[in-house]
């Protein structure tokens, strides 16, 4: 499992300008396999397939709200790609299947409350939150967390989680309570056969009721992820601070563990 830890894309144009150019350096640099392992902390950048397999390249949001799309070639990088009228940082993208034709959408969410969705064929614009205009979003994720076919965009946006059919892009729930979080994971980390929203702020919600199955006192962390720490069945949340510092709370047992 690759950690996250917080660096810029600034280091990997250092390292491609002070990498000798030997034939073997550019072959072992540009490997998609290594730069996927390298990048994997990374929640903005994505290494993707192009032209149905037949080319890839690195999908990355910068520092002032642009998405750009970097082709692999025999003679170097080549901007694919651009999206630079945002009007706003990217809060997150995805590259998922959100209607079933085994064609990843990219799904982007911005500071300032807008979800836009890309073809990942020909760049096109599909749709957009028209009718639903957040002031701004905090985190989203995209899982299918109901018993139809395709996942949902779940969304905190002006501190209420919103749930979004991601085919029909009909609402389903909007959350009375106001939640603050600037992280969520959806996972199943209890006994029951549904996932679980969590928020990195200390709040664990069930995604078929939508009840709040657990309330910390306390964040779990800045940055959160899941895992079967104790080999019991029953993965733990792991929330990392901003020096580094680990927190793992057991929601089954409900308790911090280590």
């Amino acid at each position: 499992m690759c950690a996250r830890k917080p660096m810029t894309l600034l280091l990997l144009a250092v390292v491609l300008l002070l990498i000798p150019y030997t034939a073997n350096a550019i072959e072992e640099l540009l490997d998609p396999i290594i730069l996927q392992e390298a990048f994997c902390r990374f929640p903005f950048v994505r290494i993707v397939p192009i032209d149905g397999g037949e080319a890839w390249g690195v999908l990355y949001a910068d520092a002032y709200g642009k998405l750009h799309l970097m082709r692999s070639t025999e003679r170097g990088w080549k901007l694919e790609w651009q999206l630079a009228n945002l009007g706003s940082k990217i809060r997150k993208f995805f590259l998922v299947d959100i209607d079933g034709d085994d064609t990843s959408e990219i799904i982007i969410a911005t500071f300032n409350g807008r979800i836009l969705i890309y073809s990942s064929n020909d760049y096109t614009n599909l749709w957009e939150n028209l009718e639903d205009n957040f002031t701004q979003i905090a985190t989203m994720e995209i899982e299918n967390i109901d018993t139809d076919p395709q996942p949902e965009f779940v969304v905190l946006a002006d501190n209420h989680i919103y749930v979004f059919d991601a085919l029909t892009k009909s609402r389903e729930w909007i959350s009375d309570r106001e939640f603050e979080a600037n992280e969520m994971i959806i996972e199943n980390i209890d006994k029951d056969d549904q996932l679980e929203i969590i928020l990195n702020t200390g709040i664990v919600i069930d995604t078929k009721f939508f009840n709040i199955e657990y309330s910390w006192d306390q964040p779990f962390g800045e940055r959160i992820m899941v895992f079967d720490m104790n080999n019991d069945g029953y993965p733990e949340i792991i929330g990392e601070f901003s020096d580094y510092s680990l927190r793992i709370f057991d929601i089954y047992a409900q308790r911090e563990v280590w």
